[in-house]
């Protein structure tokens, strides 16, 4: 159940990030041909915007290494208890 949870936290947070996208992209590309501009403060213009990201990215990502922990200790349980 835990990497379900982790799953899906994962995957709305690319959706939501990827619905915002094209708006970073557009100034990223601005940015990029716009001579003069700063690109590095572009860049940590973009990270700044997608910092809410990164914590359910990285809790579902803990999450889903967390229930695939407990499904293998759960079939190496089974495995040594044999046929009983």
């Amino acid at each position: 159940m835990l990497y379900v949870i982790g799953l899906i936290a994962v995957l709305a947070t690319l959706v939501v990030a990827g619905y915002g996208a094209p708006g970073l992209i557009q100034m990223v590309n601005t940015a990029l041909d716009t001579p003069g501009s700063d690109l590095v403060a572009t860049l940590i213009d973009v990270a700044r915007l997608l910092q809410w990201a990164v914590l359910p990215f990285v809790g579902g990502l803990a999450l889903m290494g967390l229930g695939r922990i407990v499904m293998l200790l759960g079939a190496i349980n089974r495995a040594l208890r044999g046929n009983a």
